[in-house]
C-alpha cells in the first residue's frame, strides 16, 4: 500500500477505532511508514491544521522518529529550511492540540540538538515575542530532556553539553524574571490564573535546565555553575503565595508547587551546589522556614495537603541528603549551628507524621533515606579516631522511638489488601532504619526499645516493640545477654500466649530470629530461656502454624542440645495435625525435628527417627501413587535429611528406610525433581557414610535419566561424581556392581541427546550439562577417559551451543570449551577451526554484546592451548581472511590489529576482553558513539 495522505489517514483511523487484529496490522504498516524516506513529505500533508487531531499527533509523531532515526536523509543544505518550517508548525498550532503542539515542541528541540545547539539563540528568536511566551518555554523545557533521552555520537554529545552549559545562565535568569511576579503584593487578593500557569511553565522549565546544570556526569568549570540562590528564593516564594491562598492546595496551584520544589529540588540536590556552600546554607535556611509553616498548618492525620506536604518533605530530604556532612559539622558545633537543628527537628517531625501510615499520611515513608545516609556521614567523620558526638544519641534515640510508634500496625479491618502491602514495605524500612541507629547508638538500642515495651499502654503498641526489637537481632552480641535484651525475648515469649494474631506473629518473628543468639549464650540462664523459647513456639503452633514452626526450625537448629532434650515433644508437634496442615508448616517441623533427632543420644533418637520415617514412607507412596497431586513427601524427606547433619548414621538408617517409596519416583516425570532433591540432600548428609547405599543411589538416578533428564538430575550427578568418581574408575568399578563409569556414561548420553534434540528448548538442561562437564575436567579429569567416545559429540554439541542468545548455555559452552583446551587441547584439536570462527562471528554481531565476557575467555584459554597446525593464530588468519568477516565493518587494518593483540597475550584476562569487546564495537559498527565510550577502558582499537 502506498504512503499516500488517504492511505496514512484510513490506517489511522483503524488504529485508533478497528478491531484488535486490524488495529495490530495497522499500527505495523504505520510504524514501517515512519521510516519511509516519503516521511518527509507526507507529515506536512497530514499537520493540515483542518486534519483529526489522531492524524496531526501520528504526523508529529512521525517528524519526531524521523529527525531521531533518520537524520542522515537530511541534506546539509536542507537542515535550515527544516527547521523553519518546524517552527511555523509550532506557532501555528500554539492554540493546540496540546499534544500535538507538545511533539512538534520535542522535534523543534531534536533538530535544534542534531544541529549541536550552537544556534540556539538565533533559532528560537522568532518564538521570543509576548504571544509565544508559552511555546518558547515548552521548547526550552524539552531541550535538556531530549538531550538526555536522545541516542548520539560521542563528539556530538559533547558538542551539545558544552552549548547548553553555556546557554544555562541565561536561560535560568529568564526564568527567574518570569517568576518576579511572585513577589508582588498579593495581601487583597490571589494571583490570577493566568499569574499562576505562568509560573508552572517557568518553574518546569527551570527545573529541567537546573538538572541538566547539575548532572552527576557534567564536569564544571566555576562560570558553568548558576547562582541559583535568588531563583530558588523565588520558587519557595511561589509555593509559599499558593499556600496562603488555598486552605486545600491542589490542582493547578498543586501541579505549580510540586514544580517549584522540584525545581529547588535539582537545584540544591545536584553536586553543583556543594560547590557553592554559601549558596547551599541559605537555601537550607529557606527551605526549613518554608516547611515549617506548612508543617505548622497540616502536620494532622489526613491532611487535605498530604500531596504539598510529601512534595516539600521529598524536597527538603534530597537537599539535605546532598549536604548531610554540612549538617553535621553544624550539629557539632558548640553551640549547634541553628539551621542544621532546624532541618533534623523538622526531618524528625516528617517521620514521626501523626496516624498510622498508609490509613492517615503518606509521608513519613519518605524520610527512610536520610538516615541511612545521616549515619553514614557521622560514622564515617568519626573514623575511630575521636568519639562520636553525645549530641547524636539525642537524635538518634528520639527516631527510635519514633520508629517504635510508626511502626504500630492499625486494625487489619480498616486496611485494603494495596493497603497491607504497603505496610509491609514500610515495616521492612523501619527495621532497616533501625540498624542505621543501632551504628550510633550500639546496645542503647535495647535499653531504649525495653522503655517503649514497657510504656506501651496497648497490645498494638508492644507489637510495635517487638517489631523493632526483632529487627536488631542480627546486631545481638554473641555470647553476652545485655539484661535489656534478655528481658525483651522474655516479654516476646509471653506474648506468644496473645490473642492478637499480629502480636504472636511478631512475637515468634522474636524468636526465630534471636535462635543464633541463644545458641551462643553458654550459661545455665541462656539455656533455660532458649528451652522457654522452644516450648513457646511449640504452644502456638495451633494458632499460627506458619510463624510458629518457622520459629520452631530456626531454634532447633541453633540450640539442638535444648532443643534434644524436647526431641519427643518436637517429632509430636510434627506428626500433629496442625504439623501436617501445609506444605511450609510440614517442612519447618522436619528441620526441626531433624536437628532435634541429631543433637539426642542415638538410643533416644533411633524410635523417634523410626516413627517420622513410617510417617514419610506412607506419604512418599501417596505421592508414587499420585504423581500430579499436591504431595510434599519428598520435600519433608529432604528437610529431615538435610537436618541430621550431625548424625549421618541415622540419616543413612532414613534413607533406607524411604528407598522402598523413592525406587517408584523414576517413572514419573513429575517426581523427578523432588526425587533429585532428596538424593541431593543425601549425599551432602551422608559424606564418607555413602558407600552402604551408594548402589541405589545410581540406580535411582540412572532410572531417572532413562524417564527424562533434567538439570537438577545433572547437579547430582556433579556430586557423585565428586564423592564417588573420585576415587578413580577401578574403585569405582567395584562398588555394588554399579560403577561410576557406567552411571556418568549412562546419564551423560542421555543428556547430551536430549540437548541436541533442541538446543535453545531447554536453556537450564544444557547449561547444567555442560557445567557437569566442566566440573569433571577441573575436578576429576580421568572420569572423561570413561566418556571419552562421546567427547567427540559433546564438543560438536558445544561449538554449536556457542552460537545460542541464551546466556547461560552459551557462557556455559564456552567455559567447559575453555577448560578443555587447557586440560585436554587433543580433543580440540578437530574443532578449533570451526570454533574459532564460530568464536569470531559471535564477537561480530551474532550473538549480543552481553555476551563477549566468556566469547574472550575461550579465545584466551585456545591461545594457549598447545594446538597443532599453527594453533590458534593460524585459526584466526584463516577465518578473518575472508571479506566482510565477521562484519563489512571491519577492516583488513582492524583485523590484523586485533590478531596481533589477542596473540601477543596469554595471561590477563583484562587485556583480552578489553581486545575483544572494541574488536566487537569495531564489527557492529558502534566505534564513536556514546556507547563505545562508556564500554571501554582503554585506548581504541581505532582513531
Amino acid at each position: 500500500m502506498e504512503y499516500t495522505p488517504q492511505n496514512l489517514e484510513y490506517a489511522v483511523s483503524v488504529f485508533y477505532n478497528g478491531e484488535q487484529q486490524e488495529r495490530a496490522k495497522a499500527h505495523a504498516w504505520l510504524t514501517t511508514a515512519q521510516r519511509a524516506p516519503e516521511a518527509w513529505n507526507f507529515v506536512w500533508e497530514l499537520l493540515q491544521p483542518h486534519k483529526g487531531t489522531e492524524i496531526q499527533f501520528y504526523a508529529a509523531t512521525t517528524l519526531h522518529t524521523k529527525i531521531l532515526r533518520c537524520w542522515n536523509e537530511v541534506p546539509t543544505e536542507r537542515y535550515d529550511e527544516l527547521k523553519q518550517k518546524i517552527l511555523h508548525a509550532v506557532t501555528s498550532y500554539s492554540k493546540g492540540p496540546k499534544i500535538v503542539t507538545n511533539r512538534l515542541c520535542i522535534s523543534l528541540a531534536a533538530v535544534i540538538l542534531q544541529l549541536g545547539a550552537s544556534d540556539l539563540v538565533s533559532t528560537l528568536r522568532p518564538l521570543s515575542n509576548a504571544e509565544n511566551t508559552s511555546l518558547l518555554l515548552e521548547v526550552l523545557t524539552v531541550i535538556p530532556e531530549e538531550y538526555n533521552s536522545m541516542t548520539m555520537g560521542s563528539s556530538l554529545r559533547s558538542k551539545n553539553r558544552n552549548a547548553l552549559l553555556q546557554a544555562c545562565p541565561a536561560v535560568l535568569d529568564d526564568m527567574h524574571h518570569y517568576l518576579q511576579t511572585a513577589y508582588s503584593d498579593y495581601s487583597k487578593g490571589p494571583p490570577s490564573e493566568e499569574t499562576v500557569l505562568s509560573w508552572l511553565s517557568a518553574a518546569t522549565c527551570a527545573g529541567s535546565w537546573l538538572t541538566l546544570a547539575f548532572d552527576d556526569t557534567v564536569e564544571y568549570t566555576p562560570t558553568s555553575v548558576p547562582d541559583y540562590a535568588p531563583l530558588c528564593r523565588a520558587l519557595q516564594t511561589v509555593v509559599h503565595v499558593l499556600y496562603t491562598w488555598n486552605e486545600a492546595v491542589s490542582d493547578t496551584a498543586l501541579e505549580t508547587c510540586e514544580a517549584a520544589l522540584g525545581a529547588v529540588r535539582a537545584a540544591g540536590g545536584g553536586t553543583g551546589a556543594l560547590r557553592r556552600p554559601a549558596a547551599a546554607h541559605q537555601l537550607l535556611a529557606d527551605l526549613a522556614d518554608l516547611t515549617a509553616r506548612l508543617l505548622a498548618r497540616d502536620n494532622v492525620p489526613n491532611s487535605i495537603n498530604e500531596e504539598l506536604l510529601s512534595a516539600i518533605i521529598t524536597c527538603l530530604v534530597s537537599v539535605s541528603d546532598c549536604h548531610s556532612r554540612a549538617i553535621v559539622q553544624g550539629m557539632e558545633t558548640d553551640p549547634p549551628q541553628q539551621t542544621a537543628q532546624r532541618i533534623l527537628e523538622l526531618l524528625l517531625a516528617a517521620q514521626e507524621a501523626p496516624g498510622h501510615y498508609p490509613l492517615h499520611e503518606t509521608r513519613s515513608n519518605l524520610v527512610f533515606g536520610f538516615w541511612y545516609t545521616l549515619q553514614d556521614e557521622i560514622t564515617n567523620m568519626a573514623d575511630g579516631s575521636r568519639k562520636m558526638n553525645p549530641v547524636w544519641r539525642e537524635v538518634f534515640s528520639r527516631l527510635l522511638m519514633a520508629l517504635v510508634v510508626k511502626s504500630e500496625a492499625p486494625a487489619d479491618a480498616a486496611l485494603s489488601r494495596d493497603d497491607l502491602e504497603l505496610l509491609r514495605c514500610y515495616r521492612q524500612d523501619i527495621s532497616d532504619t533501625v540498624m542505621y541507629c543501632y551504628s550510633i547508638l550500639g546496645e542503647w538500642c535495647w535499653d531504649t526499645v525495653e522503655e517503649a515495651c514497657n510504656s506501651s499502654g496497648s497490645e498494638e503498641r508492644v507489637e510495635a516493640a517487638l517489631h523493632v526489637f526483632a529487627a536488631l537481632a542480627d546486631a545481638a552480641p554473641p555470647q553476652r545477654a545485655p539484661p535489656a535484651l534478655a528481658a525483651l525475648l522474655r516479654r516476646a515469649v509471653r506474648a506468644t500466649a496473645a490473642r492478637s494474631k499480629r502480636l504472636l506473629s511478631t512475637a515468634l518473628d522474636c524468636l526465630g530470629g534471636y535462635a543464633s543468639w541463644l545458641g551462643s549464650i553458654e550459661t545455665l540462664e541462656g539455656s533455660e530461656l532458649a528451652r522457654e523459647c522452644i516450648t513457646a513456639a511449640g504452644s502456638a503452633l495451633q494458632r499460627c502454624p506458619a510463624p510458629a514452626a518457622l520459629a520452631l526450625r530456626k531454634l532447633c537448629t541453633e540450640c539442638s542440645s535444648q532443643a534434644a532434650l524436647l526431641a519427643g515433644d518436637i517429632v509430636s508437634a510434627a506428626q500433629s495435625a496442625e504439623g501436617r496442615s501445609e506444605a511450609f508448616v510440614r517442612r519447618q517441623l522436619a528441620g526441626a525435628a531433624g536437628a532435634a533427632l541429631g543433637a539426642a543420644a542415638p538410643p533416644a533418637a533411633a524410635p523417634l527417627l523410626h516413627a517420622l520415617a513410617h510417617s514419610l514412607l506412607a506419604d512418599l507412596h501417596a505421592q508414587a501413587a499420585e504423581p500430579l497431586g499436591a504431595g510434599c513427601g519428598a520435600e519433608c524427606a529432604g528437610a529431615l535429611l538435610g537436618a541430621l547433619a550431625a548424625a549421618p548414621a541415622l540419616a543413612l538408617e532414613l534413607f533406607q528406610a524411604l528407598l522402598p517409596a523413592l525406587k517408584l519416583f523414576p517413572r514419573h516425570a513429575p517426581l523427578l525433581q523432588p526425587l533429585y532433591h532428596i538424593l541431593k540432600q543425601a549425599l551432602s548428609t551422608l559424606l564418607n557414610n555413602y558407600m552402604p547405599v551408594i548402589a541405589e543411589i545410581a540406580e535411582l538416578v540412572v532410572a531417572g535419566f532413562e524417564t527424562q533428564p533434567c538439570a537438577s538430575g545433572l547437579d547430582v550427578l556433579k556430586l557423585l561424581m565428586v564423592v564417588w568418581g573420585a576415587e578413580g574408575a577401578e574403585g569405582a568399578e567395584g562398588a555394588g556392581g554399579a560403577g561410576a563409569a557406567r552411571v556418568l556414561r549412562a546419564c551423560v548420553a542421555a543428556g547430551a541427546r536430549a540437548v541436541a534434540a533442541d538446543v535453545r528448548a531447554q536453556p537450564d538442561l544444557t547449561a547444567a550439562l555442560f557445567a557437569l562437564l566442566l566440573a569433571l575436567t577441573k575436578k576429576t579429569p580421568h572420569c572423561l577417559d570413561w566418556i571419552d567416545d562421546l567427547l567427540p559429540h559433546l564438543i560438536e554439541l558445544a561449538c554449536s551451543c556457542v552460537r545460542l542468545w541464551e546466556a547461560s548455555s552459551a557462557r556455559a559452552a564456552c567455559a567447559w570449551l575453555a577448560a578443555l583446551a587447557a586440560r585436554r587441547a587433543t580433543a580440540l584439536q578437530p574443532h578449533a577451526a570451526a570454533l574459532t570462527t564460530d568464536t569470531l562471528r559471535c564477537i561480530g554481531g551474532a550473538t549480543p554484546r552481553s555476551q563477549v565476557e566468556p566469547l574472550a575467555e575461550l579465545l584466551l584459554a585456545l591461545n594457549r592451548a598447545p594446538l597443532a597446525d599453527g594453533g590458534l593464530a593460524a585459526c584466526l588468519r584463516r577465518a578473518l581472511a575472508a571479506d566482510g568477516f565477521p562484519s563489512p565493518h571491519a577492516t583488513h587494518a582492524h583485523k590484523h590489529r586485533f590478531i596481533t593483540a589477542l596473540l601477543k597475550e596469554k595471561n590477563s584476562k583484562r587485556r583480552i576482553l578489553e581486545t575483544v569487546q572494541e574488536f566487537s564495537l569495531v564489527c557492529r559498527g558502534l566505534i564513536g558513539t556514546e556507547y563505545a565510550r562508556q564500554t571501554l577502558s582503554s585506548k581504541q582499537l581505532v582513531a
